[in-house]
């Protein structure tokens, strides 16, 4: 499969994909939750008073957390202009309207000057996109020194086509991940100065109970109950094929995710 110039969604035959979870109830999906989102913010030493850019916020849970805990401003961007309605919404229950910032675009062009920020974040958002035109604007709105950090869905292992294959169908869109120093490679071609790259394994026990945390009780039960209330849902749970059975067994032994650290030099 090829990058894009955005993500495109593919068929997924009438069934639920991740992608709905996001665009439909307003979830959060990002490798790791919560303890991988801190763990990359203290990569990047972001100190008080920095201008942060949070690519592909989401809800804009990084966001509120990079505003309240760091003491920055924050613009917070995303292509989907549902999932940023949801991310206005938290920003105003967690009261950081004057520092956090929402705007609706597409990260291969960055509606921003260059040497604009002191640090880019970025989660789960390159394996969705054209890898070295994202990274490469990246590159231009940041300041000399700038930190970009990166959460991407990380290949352990060279994966057979089937698991590829898997990845796509289960997001409904193309996906495409790579291995640690594919990635790396990506972020040098384009400039960066790679500070560290750090592999973690998946786990779907603590990725659900991080996702709860992140999201809430309340958010979460009211969307598997518009979950389960979905015909098309319903069949995607309880009536799997033989490939995305297979996938699922394998996922654990190919997929992790890694916290990449670059600095524009």
């Amino acid at each position: 499969m090829q990058d894009s110039e955005k993500p495109r969604t593919i068929s997924p035959q009438g069934g639920f994909t991740i992608y709905d979870a996001w665009e439909r109830f307003g979830i959060t999906k990002h490798w790791g939750t919560i303890n991988a989102t801190r763990r990359l913010i203290k990569l990047c030493n972001i100190t008080p008073g920095q201008y942060i850019l949070d690519i592909g916020c989401g809800t804009g849970y990084t966001a509120c957390l990079l505003a309240k805990e760091c003491d920055v401003d924050v613009i917070a961007a995303d292509s989907n202009s549902r999932v940023l309605e949801e991310a206005r919404k938290r920003i105003t229950k967690e009261n950081v309207d004057n520092t956090v910032k929402t705007i609706e675009a597409d990260a291969h062009k960055l509606p921003f000057s260059a040497d604009t920020f002191d640090a880019v974040i970025a989660e789960s958002v390159l394996a969705f996109c054209d890898k070295k035109k994202v990274s490469s604007e990246v590159y231009r709105v940041l300041k000399a020194g700038g930190a970009f950090g990166n959460n991407e869905g990380t290949w352990l292992k060279p994966p057979p086509v089937q698991m590829t294959s898997f990845l796509s169908k289960s997001f409904g869109m193309h996906v495409r991940l790579l291995q640690e120093d594919e990635w790396k490679a990506v972020y040098r071609e384009v400039g960066f100065e790679v500070i560290s790259s750090t592999i973690y394994p998946f786990n779907y026990i603590k990725q659900f109970f991080g996702e709860l945390r992140v999201d809430g009780i309340g958010r979460r039960l009211s969307a598997w109950l518009k979950a389960f209330s979905d015909p098309a849902i319903r069949r995607t749970i309880f009536k799997m094929d033989r490939e995305t059975r297979r996938g699922l067994r394998q996922f654990l032994s190919y997929v992790g995710y890694g916290l990449y650290v670059s600095r524009k030099v």
